[in-house]
């Protein structure tokens, strides 16, 4: 295909079909069985599919490259493998071990980088700059819709914030309030969940936006009045700049498909992931791999390369450890655990301090809570809703 394009090229022919490229093959001899391996719907598809797929960023453009070179490392470092197991295998050579630094050195020089970094004088002022873009009213990012919260740790570009919690605890209605804040905020915001399908979820965003509560809502018991409601969010939604996909089971590369296709179609300011699993197959130690390479694709590869914000959700055990948190923790920016509060603790804060509390319990962009400190939170399940509550007064031991 690059020879067929390469050829109407030079021949002075802007407009690439199916038809022309061909044509092209069919033309010369030394192509002509090529074209045996295609046909017009093939490259069709490949053209409708070409804007997608092409580079159309420096920082796209610099991942391939990475992945290029990666592949390479590998290739090379395999062979180098092969030949300290041949030195290995035989008792004829001496001095083995410095032989054998000697080929994976050789390797290792091959592919080094730091000769390309640059010294910090020559970051500094860009570096600073990049900070001064990221200030927003007093914040360092973009706020949450809870002031609190806000106080630790904002969402910020090629940064991920993670809410864990236990099972069925409320990881996706928060995940919603905070899709339905950043709308609010105009900002364009891409929605991948593995829980819901679209129709479900859009039924707790009527719910949110409405007030309705979701039974009511979804069964049709509702008034004249609130139908009206409902009408009015879902003309709302229309003039937002959203997207919500339903994959059941994550995968990095249609993770990041996804993340670009809706890159060059929309923009895309805040990327959410409803929610970080591994997929269960296969035995735990492999499952718990691929999270941290899940995690760590969203992350740095999509987050980090592309400008974008991160804000996900992950299990939490009933002790409030977030599961395989060491896997998610070397990545995220920041964790927050989100619990219930216990009748005792609801009795001793008043009522009007909420019923659930929130707590930093990683942060790499701020403060980290200390044991026993935490955000009163308001959450009504029927209407979707999470609120920052009225904050409680610590009580000081004697």
């Amino acid at each position: 295909m690059f020879a067929a394009i390469q050829d109407l090229s030079s021949r002075g022919i802007k407009t690439i079909d199916p038809y022309n490229i061909m044509e092209s093959l069919n033309s010369r001899e030394a192509t002509r069985s090529y074209a045996l391996y295609l046909s017009v719907d093939k490259l069709q598809e490949f053209i409708e599919m070409s804007d997608v797929i092409a580079r159309h960023t420096i920082e796209e453009y610099k991942m391939l490259v990475s992945n290029v070179m990666d592949a390479a490392f590998r290739r090379d470092m395999y062979r180098a493998m092969q030949t300290g197991q041949a030195l290995c295998c035989d008792m004829a050579q001496d001095d083995i071990e410095q032989k054998v630094y000697g080929v994976i050195d050789g390797v290792m020089s091959e592919y080094s980088t730091a000769n390309d970094l640059p010294q910090y004088k020559d970051v500094v002022d860009e570096c600073w700059e990049e900070i001064q873009t990221r200030q927003n009213s007093g914040y360092a990012g973009i706020p949450f819709k809870f002031p609190t919260l806000n106080e630790y740790a904002t969402i910020e570009r090629g940064e991920l914030f993670i809410f864990a919690a236990e099972a069925k605890q409320g990881k996706s209605m928060m995940l919603l309030n905070c899709a339905v804040d950043l709308l609010q905020k105009d900002l364009a915001v891409l929605y991948l969940d593995s829980e819901l399908n679209t129709r479900l979820f859009t039924a707790r965003m009527l719910a949110h936006l409405s007030g309705i509560e979701y039974k009511r809502l979804t069964s049709g018991m509702y008034s004249p009045e609130e139908a009206a409601k409902i009408n009015e969010a879902i003309a709302w939604l229309k003039t937002r700049k959203f997207t919500h996909i339903y994959i059941p089971m994550f995968d990095q590369q249609t993770i990041y498909t996804s993340v670009k296709k809706v890159m060059h179609t929309q923009g895309l300011d805040v990327l959410i992931v409803d929610y970080f699993k591994g997929s269960g197959d296969g035995d735990a130690f492999d499952s718990y791999q691929e999270l941290g390479r899940f995690v760590d694709t969203v992350k740095n590869k999509i987050c980090g390369d592309m400008g974008i914000c991160g804000i996900g959700a992950a299990q939490a055990t009933s002790a409030g450890k977030v599961a395989d948190s060491a896997k998610i923790g070397r990545n995220a920016s920041t964790i927050a655990l989100l619990q219930d509060k216990t009748p005792e603790e609801i009795e001793e804060d008043g009522p009007e301090c909420g019923n659930k509390k929130l707590r930093v319990v990683l942060n790499r962009n701020g403060m980290q809570m200390a044991p026993g400190e935490y955000i009163d939170m308001y959450f009504d399940g029927n209407k979707i809703l999470y609120q920052e509550a009225k904050q409680h007064i610590p009580s000081t031991p004697y």
